[in-house]
């Protein structure tokens, strides 16, 4: 170094010239990298709707519970669990909220947005799914989108803006359905080929991934929800058959048989030597199921057959009839009330028939109620149950087929 100081001298020049042309570039393109990238974590409004709502904080402390009608901001990784007898509502920074229906529990895994209004990304919000149902609904930012994502034991679902999705999951499968929007699912069980890996969604479809398996193909996101409503199996799997002999001191019961009759899987109602005296032969399910919100669609449908009938039409108070279909649902403030059809074959003493179908005697009629919703007298929030009656004197009477199609 000594016998050559030129060549030191050039070697600092250099050396120093490429660390101030690093530091050219490097600063202002960090700084670029920091104001695009950093973000800030957002918080969420927690709102008990009915019963108590737990809240675990990731900082530590005691779970915080949420009475109904209350509501707090939790942060970034809370824990929020809904039991039995308790619903949530949870508003994101950005005004999109999912609803948490009973038993529940998520995570809200991420809600950022980027710190600076240089960044063009979009904001985040990411929600780990541990089990139960919710409704998302997404918004359409006017200014910064909103990248949206559930997780669950068995897939990654990526919700489009604008959208309004149901995300059911349970330990054996996760089911995913847009009802308005787009959604890509993607299965995260080990060994399942790329190929079949995720499924994309469009508006009124439904998936769902079963532990081990690939996503179904998308179906319709309209579903039956009764069980063996095709009477395939025997009538104690899903139905509970019984007698209401009412208040008339009567005690004739009717009889409920499985039955094949013209190739239907059938349920006969028949009851004889009741006359002048009421009794109703019922078969019912109990479904206690939220409808989606809103909803859509409900129909229900049956095949339906009528061989005797002793009393005429609907009987006096239009509420006899040889063969009926009744459901039973609440609205949001939970106010209970009933949706009735009737079917009949004669009408010989002129009785009432409100609620009540004439249709042939001694042929399979099919019953198709059409959509329901928009035409019921108040909008249903939960359906209760399926009640298939025979009522009136004496009856013989059929039904197969029974479908309960909610969207």
């Amino acid at each position: 170094m000594r016998r050559n100081p030129e060549r030191l001298a050039w070697a600092v020049l250099l050396v120093s010239f490429a660390v101030f042309c690093f530091l050219v570039i490097a600063v202002p393109w960090g700084v670029r990298s920091y104001l695009i990238n950093a973000t800030v974590a957002r918080e969420a409004l927690v709102e008990s709707l009915e019963g108590t709502v737990v809240v675990e904080d990731p900082r530590g402390g005691p779970a915080k519970p949420v009475m109904a009608g209350n509501s707090i901001s939790v942060p970034e990784g809370s824990t929020i669990i809904v039991d039995e007898k308790a619903q949530a509502i949870v508003t994101f920074f950005d005004q999109s909220f999912i609803r948490l229906f009973n038993p529940s529990q998520v995570e809200l895994s991420r809600m950022r947005s980027p710190r600076f209004s240089l960044s063009r990304k979009p904001s985040e919000i990411s929600i780990e799914m541990r089990g139960g149902r919710m409704r998302m609904v997404t918004v359409l930012a006017l200014e910064r989108p909103t990248h949206y994502e559930v997780h669950s034991l068995q897939a990654v679902s990526s919700l489009a803006p604008n959208g309004s999705y149901t995300i059911d999951v349970t330990n054996e499968r996760t089911e995913v359905v847009a009802h308005r929007g787009e959604a890509t699912v993607t299965s995260t069980n080990p060994g399942v080929r790329s190929a079949e890996e995720t499924v994309y969604l469009s508006q009124r479809e439904r998936t769902s991934v079963r532990a081990g398996e690939a996503p179904t193909v998308p179906l319709p996101a309209a579903r039956d929800i009764l069980i063996n409503g095709d009477f395939s199996q025997p009538l104690s799997t899903g139905w509970r058959a019984f007698n209401d002999q009412g208040g008339d001191g009567g005690n004739v019961d009717g009889t409920v048989t499985m039955v094949t009759d013209g190739g239907f899987r059938a349920v006969r109602f028949y009851r004889t030597g009741g006359e002048y005296n009421h009794c109703e032969t019922i078969i019912e399910q109990t479904i206690d199921r939220d409808f989606p919100d809103p909803p859509t669609t409900l129909i229900i449908r049956a095949n339906v057959k009528l061989v005797y009938q002793s009393l005429s039409g609907g009987g006096y108070q239009s509420s006899e009839y040889p063969l009926m279909i009744r459901m039973t649902y609440r609205d949001v403030y939970g106010s209970e009330t009933h949706w009735v059809q009737g079917f009949y074959y004669q009408n010989l003493a002129g009785n009432p028939t409100q609620n009540g179908l004439q249709i042939p005697q001694a042929m399979w009629y099919p019953f198709d109620s059409g959509n329901l919703i928009g035409h019921l007298p108040i909008v249903p929030y939960k359906i209760v149950s399926l009640r298939v009656y025979a009522s009136g004197w004496s009856y013989e009477s059929l039904v197969s087929d029974v479908s309960l199609i909610v969207e």
